[in-house]
């Protein structure tokens, strides 16, 4: 039995990713960045000067984020970052709507190999080994990865 071909064009999102890096990386050259994650179609950034802003903001707004966990929780999740969706994939950069739906109904066990999984996994690979986070100012733990989408 052969493997199926993906869905996802690898070689075209990470091309896509590279662009949107480079772009974003001469707009933003006074900040420090931390993380770089896929979330579903988008790509995302945040940099320490706007993580301490958003710690700032939620704690005057709703008290608590006080310890290294709510901090970290806070610091990690995709959906509190100021570059939420800074670029999307999207068809025509070989991203495959209907394949990532069908992913993300499924359960968590399924999640960990689907295709779009592998897929995302691959083009975060490529871009650590293209480079191109080094035109980003980085702190020393920056990292790179897909996370799970949840409303």
């Amino acid at each position: 039995m052969t493997e199926s071909k993906s869905k996802f064009d690898t070689e075209k999102l990470t091309e896509f990713a590279i662009s949107k890096i480079t772009e974003f990386a001469k707009e933003h050259p006074n900040e420090t960045f931390y993380g770089f994650s896929i979330d579903a179609s988008l790509l995302c950034l945040n940099s320490e000067e706007e993580f301490q802003k958003t710690l700032k903001y939620y704690r005057e707004k709703f008290g608590g984020y006080e310890t290294e966990e709510q901090i970290t929780d806070l610091r990690q999740n995709t959906g509190d970052w100021e570059y939420q969706g800074f670029a999307e994939f999207d068809k025509n950069s070989g991203f495959d709507m209907e394949e990532y739906n069908e992913h993300y109904h499924e359960d968590e066990q399924f999640q960990l190999t689907s295709d779009y999984a592998k897929s995302m996994d691959l083009v975060v690979e490529n871009l650590k080994k293209s480079g191109v986070f080094d035109l980003l100012k980085k702190t020393d733990d920056f990292y790179a990865n897909q996370v799970e989408h949840n409303y």
